[in-house]
């Protein structure tokens, strides 16, 4: 019988692999438990690491195949070429991911990305090696594979399969995602050099003081002068999914005008820490609010919310500070779009889950417990934010989010978009969403009052919110006109803070065939969604404030003389920045009791202020409407 060495690892170089590709596999499973566990503070995306681990447990198994094949005498290395230049790759792309995230100091990715070089380099070594022991066993006429006499022949079958199939296998799993890995580091290493962060990051305490992570606050227009003169700063909250930079143009509108803003990025978003996990909407406000403190802002503040930044201004306003908020502006608000598309159709099985979120309301110490509206689409729409936090890393995601027609400042689209596309950006969304998509709106419940309450269910409204509190600007002798002399609508509301909201008129409008909707059903389903949008903001204008005005966005903007559209916060800051302010502290109450007499369907005139008009629904809306009835209260009109 021949004897030859079997193939083995037993060697330094072998078990110095041997122990890091262990290492490897273990922190790639870990690393997956990590990043789905909760109730912990979060500094990273934790699937950057466990992406890393993965392909150095794959570069790790390929070294040892490539070391225990060439100590063996019974096997042959095929493609030792390939194995070379494949070792050399590998090196060059862990290069790439340390200098990209050295330079977006993440010291941990870079570490993780150091240790590729161990098994790539143990796999061009070994291959090179096998190449010249086989070139000198051709020159002595040794034959290039010997089966021993002891295998058998399915045996040695399998192992040239193996030898043959595992190197091409590997090799297209490691490039692809080391090169995708190495894009995304390199991605953001451009990013970062090309946008530098604009504002400051400011340390809050969450978890009842026990953590702290950073929070970006970013302001224009608001300096030391400004400080001491304790003139009034607009404070901007965005909207679900979008980072600060997508209201930068509206801040600076607001600079522009003389007044100074500032806007916060929430955990995640932006340049913001990710925060803790779950997420206590409460505690995010209280976070807001401290790092105002910190930066400090002493200012009184007004609050310009948009989208679902306007209901984490409501929660501001009940679970932070509000004796120092004198003002606020809601922009295309509603308190949970799901539950009112839910209503306007009448689903009925559904709707019976409104009684988890009355029966269930929040506790103030309490975390906000988890309540599903509609589960199948909540753990759909959760699978998705959480997919693609995993794949952030890979650089799958840079090519969504890329289309920002007429975004404002053009200046600035290059670093609006780059936040869409970092490794936090859908984590944030995850972490936002919290599994229910309603957590920010179960959180408002707590601090709804019997009064309120009795109101809405008076105008058969399916949705809850508290009004804003009496003491609302009490730190502050507010320097804002007085929007509306006569009695309020609703006695219950005692809070005389103004309140602005402005709304799309395209989400008013039922005209189906203005929307390019032909389908029937579709266009009835766009009626009852028109009416009831309408009706959420009179209900918010008898509700939230006496002082609350109600304004649409309609028809064509002086900015970029285009019809105004859904779109009119980003891309159309400069024209919404004169309006508000206009508003806040230029219209006197004579000309405003004038004008709430004007007909609300009104043509606007040339000046872009004129743009923003007090609008009704058309007749189309309100005959999808069939399960509330509007009250008799009016909006009260901007010009």
């Amino acid at each position: 019988m021949w004897y030859f060495r079997k193939h083995t690892v037993v060697s330094v170089p072998g078990l110095i692999v041997l122990a890091l590709t262990l290492s490897f596999g273990i922190a790639f499973f870990a690393y997956i438990g990590v990043a789905n566990k909760r109730s912990r503070l979060v500094k990273r995306n934790e699937f950057l690491y466990m992406w890393e681990a993965f392909i150095g447990t794959t570069l790790g198994l390929q070294a040892l195949f490539v070391v225990s094949a060439y100590r063996a005498s019974n096997r042959y290395l095929y493609w030792t070429l390939g194995w070379i230049l494949y070792g050399i790759v590998m090196c060059a792309l862990a290069l790439c991911v340390v200098g990209g995230y050295g330079a977006t100091k993440d010291a941990g990715a870079a570490i993780w990305a150091v240790l590729w070089a161990v098994p790539a380099v143990a796999i061009s070594v070994y291959a090179a090696k096998a190449r010249r022991g086989y070139a000198v066993d051709r020159v002595m006429g040794i034959p290039e594979f010997r089966p021993r006499l002891s295998d058998s022949r399915g045996s040695v079958l399998c192992m040239v399969a193996l030898d043959t199939a595992f190197p091409w296998t590997t090799w297209l799993i490691g490039v692809f995602f080391a090169l995708l890995v190495a894009i995304q580091a390199l991605a953001l290493a451009n990013d970062h050099r090309l946008y530098k962060q604009p504002g400051r990051l400011v340390p809050v305490q969450t978890n009842g003081g026990e953590d702290w992570y950073d929070m970006h606050v970013w302001c224009a227009g608001y300096d030391a002068d400004t400080q001491k003169s304790n003139r009034p700063v607009f404070v901007l909250l965005p909207d679900f999914g979008m980072p600060s930079t997508s209201m930068q143009g509206l801040m600076q509108g607001f600079a522009n005008a003389g007044h100074p803003a500032c806007i916060v990025d929430r955990p995640g978003y932006g340049w913001s820490e990710p925060g803790y996990w779950m997420q206590d909407p409460r505690d995010v406000v209280q976070s807001i609010n401290q790092a105002l403190d910190k930066y400090p802002v002493a200012n009184p503040l007004i609050l310009v919310g948009w989208g679902e930044g306007g209901v984490w201004s409501q929660l501001y306003m009940q679970a932070a500070d509000a004796t120092r908020v004198i003002g606020m502006v809601l922009l295309d608000t509603y308190p949970n779009l799901e539950i009112l598309q839910t209503f306007a159709l009448n689903r009925t099985t559904t709707l019976q889950n409104l009684r988890q979120f009355r029966s269930l309301g929040a506790s103030r110490t309490d975390p906000v417990p988890v309540v599903n509206f509609d589960r199948p689409l909540e753990r759909s729409v959760s699978r998705m934010f959480s997919d693609w936090r995993a794949v952030s890393p890979l650089a799958l995601h840079r090519a969504r989010n890329a289309e920002w027609p007429g975004f404002q400042p053009q200046t600035s689209l290059g670093m609006h978009k780059s936040r869409f596309r970092d490794n936090l950006h859908y984590q944030a969304k995850y972490f936002e969403y919290g599994g229910s998509g309603a957590r920010l709106y179960q959180s408002l419940l707590d601090y709804v009052s019997p009064s309120i309450d009795s109101v809405l269910v008076y105008h058969h409204w399916p949705l809850r919110w508290p009004a804003l509190p009496a003491t609302a600007g009490s730190a502050f002798t507010s320097s804002l006109t007085r929007r509306q002399a006569s009695a309020p609508v609703v006695t219950a509301v005692t809070s005389n803070i103004p309140v602005i909201l402005i709304a799309s008129s395209a989400q008013f409008n039922s005209d189906c065939s203005a929307h390019k909707i032909s389908d029937s059903e579709e266009c009835t389903k766009w009626q009852a969604f028109a009416w009831f949008y309408y009706r959420q903001q009179i209900e918010y204008q008898q509700t939230l404030s006496q002082n609350a005005a109600l304004l649409a966005c309609v028809g064509e903007v002086e900015e970029d003389k285009t019809e105004c559209d859904v779109d009119f916060v980003w891309r159309r800051p400069e024209w919404l920045a004169k309006v508000v302010v206009k508003q806040l502290f230029s219209q006197t109450s004579s000309s405003e009791s004038s004008s709430s007499e004007s007909s609300s369907s009104a043509k606007p005139t040339s000046s872009s202020e004129s743009a923003a008009v007090s609008v009704e629904p058309t007749s189309g809306s309100e005959s999808a409407a069939t399960s509330a009835e509007p009250t008799s209260a009016e909006p009260t009109a901007s010009v």
